[in-house]
């Protein structure tokens, strides 16, 4: 049921992003930072920027593990953070279905995950971005 319901709304949302799209690649622990409770990870943010506009943004493949390869008991890395915007305006989101998001201004965005233990995570994900209509 939650298939069909997924599919619906994908679906739905096709007429609304152009073909045109850009995809980054993020690596699972290259592009892992630890949570505020952790230690301080080697990881850093990939980092692009987007003209001023309307996004789908969406992971378009993923195989980023929490533990050593394992996609079962909780260890697939399935949401990819968001970070955008400059001065005092910054916002940020959390990508794990297709999302809309509205770029006010050209600045540069930072895409991350976040776990625990970032040195044991492997794989990595592609995260699809399109213009919305």
């Amino acid at each position: 049921m939650r298939t069909k319901i997924a599919a619906a709304w994908l679906a739905a949302l096709v007429p609304f992003a152009s073909l045109a799209s850009t995809s980054i690649q993020i690596d699972a622990r290259q592009n892992c930072l630890a949570t505020v409770f952790g230690k301080v990870s080697n990881g850093a943010s990939a980092t692009f920027q987007l003209a001023p506009g309307r996004y789908v943004v969406s992971i378009a493949s993923n195989n980023m593990s929490c533990s050593g390869g394992s996609l079962t008991n909780g260890c697939l890395i399935d949401t990819v953070m968001l970070q955008g915007g400059n001065g005092n305006s910054h916002w940020g989101v959390a990508i794990n279905r297709p999302t809309v998001v509205d770029v006010p201004s050209t600045s540069g965005l930072f895409a991350y995950v976040s776990d625990d233990v970032c040195s044991d995570n492997t794989g990595q994900a592609t995260l699809l971005i399109q213009t919305a209509y």
